[in-house]
């Protein structure tokens, strides 16, 4: 996939307090002026919400920031080229280490002050530390020191300390750090899986810092002795190695290696850790958090369970629409699914690829007659009882079928798309065999939606080919 060029321009300039006294007045007049601290570049914008948030941020852990939102229009920021989004949210995090690839991304457009503490890039004039146990008895209570630079520790602070234990809180308290105090310790009932760590500023109100760590208590790896190496010479190999560059390595070099694991700091048998660890893998091996993934078993039973499951699915209380992709999709499969189908405003999609067999009987059909003769006269007697609003098509690549594999497209209201993988073709979804669909991982499933939604305008994204459709219903259907 080719993208445009794209060019950062960065303009920065180190200003007086006059100067940004005057920029600051303007925003707190709900316009953002850049020509008062940078001349050359002049960009004026109306500040249409003002906040302010403690976050991470330039090296810190607890900056006060003042957010000035313009709202610029979203498809004006981010563009109609494909990618485009991406490329930009990525820029400005490895530029600026902003998570803008997460909820940062609502900052987009915005100008933004952040009030540093006065140690800037420093290191901390503070930190917390674990007292060693001479005789390395971690069975025991554990004692924490709260230490501070002689400079930072003229004045009080408050400490706000959480320690947990196999993810169960141990302690939970506030610490005061008298003034000229360096070294405050903190004793606690057991030794510590992880802790958070709060500190406040003299008046106990505002936040200097944060963070939670974790302790290192158990490690595992894998020694993996290498033995011989083979070399495959077959068709894959050639194939592969036309490409050039590591492909033709990795097809045809096979690296055999005995793998041993070994695990050190492991619960010892007949301790509360070892039964809390076998009791929490035991209830996730028997009572499993729930998913989107589906699995219905052979029979009646499982295929009425489907057809049900997938009508609460492709609900216009739940999505806007729905593109349903199976190349065996059968004029049978029309009236077993989709007329049990009960949401009117929902608009549902079936991408199929009839070509020269009945995908319900096996048969291949008359070459004398349209493949797709016997699915139009189906839709014809099925369509005033039609509940979504349907639109077929069918698909072919010459005289072969456009496509494999079976998937469910959906579009939420309020969230991205999502695809599910369907194990079977809905003709008869668990009549002759179990039937499962799994739901994607959301970077798969933006892959696949392209996959998909090039499907649905007659193109193979994969093979970056045209393919022809057959047949539209109904034919006015765009």
């Amino acid at each position: 996939m080719l993208y445009d060029a794209v060019v950062l321009v960065v303009y920065q300039c180190t200003v007086t307090d006059e100067v940004f006294g005057r920029f600051q007045d303007a925003l707190k007049a709900g316009t953002v002026d850049t020509g008062t601290v940078l001349p050359s570049k002049v960009i004026q914008a109306r500040a249409a919400a003002t906040r302010t948030v403690i976050q991470e941020g330039l090296g810190q852990s607890a900056v006060r920031t003042a957010l000035y939102y313009t709202l610029p229009n979203l498809q004006t920021l981010v563009g109609n080229a494909d990618g485009a989004l991406e490329r930009v949210v990525s820029i400005l995090q490895e530029q600026l280490n902003l998570p803008f690839k997460g909820a940062y991304a609502g900052h987009l457009g915005n100008f933004e002050i952040f009030d540093l503490h006065p140690w800037l890039d420093a290191p901390l004039p503070f930190l917390i530390e674990a007292i060693p146990d001479p005789e390395k008895n971690r069975s025991g209570p554990q004692t924490m020191e709260i230490c501070r630079t002689p400079e930072f520790a003229a004045v009080e602070h408050t400490v706000h300390l959480v320690g947990r234990v196999n993810q169960e809180v141990i302690f939970d308290g506030l610490i005061r750090l008298p003034p000229s105090q360096r070294r405050v310790p903190v004793q606690l009932p057991e030794w510590l899986d992880q802790f958070d760590f709060r500190i406040f500023s003299e008046d106990g109100q505002t936040l200097l810092h944060f963070e939670q760590r974790s302790f290192l208590n158990r490690i595992g790896f894998v020694m993996a002795p290498v033995g011989r190496q083979m070399t495959i010479e077959d068709d894959l190999t050639t194939r592969a190695a036309s490409r050039g560059g590591g492909l033709a390595s990795q097809a045809s070099t096979v690296v055999v290696h005995s793998s041993h694991r070994s695990m050190i700091g492991a619960p010892a048998e007949g301790t509360w850790r070892k039964f809390a660890e076998d009791m929490e893998q035991t209830v996730a091996a028997y009572l499993p958090k729930s998913s989107e993934d589906k699995w219905f078993p052979r029979g009646i039973e499982g295929e009425v369970g489907a057809i049900v499951h997938l009508n609460h699915i492709i609900d216009a209380g739940q999505i806007t629409r729905a593109v349903l992709v199976d190349p065996w999709f059968g004029a049978e499969a029309l009236k077993r699914f989709v007329l049990r189908l009960g949401s009117q405003n929902v608009q549902l999609t079936i991408v199929t690829s009839w070509t020269d067999i009945d995908p319900d009987t096996g048969i291949p059909f008359d070459p004398a007659e349209s493949p797709t003769k016997e699915l139009e006269a189906a839709l014809g007697q099925v369509e005033p009882f039609l509940s979504p609003r349907l639109t077929v098509v069918n698909l072919v690549d010459g005289k072969d079928r456009a496509f494999h594999d079976r998937y469910l497209l959906i579009y939420p209201h309020e969230h991205p798309a999502k695809v599910f993988l369907l194990s079977n073709s809905i003709n008869k979804l668990a009549g002759n065999w179990p039937f499962a669909m799994s739901l994607l991982a959301a970077d798969v499933s933006r892959e696949v939606q392209r996959y998909i939604e090039g499907l649905c305008n007659g193109r193979d994204e994969a093979k970056n080919k045209s393919l022809s459709i057959s047949f539209r219903w109904p034919s006015n259907a765009a």
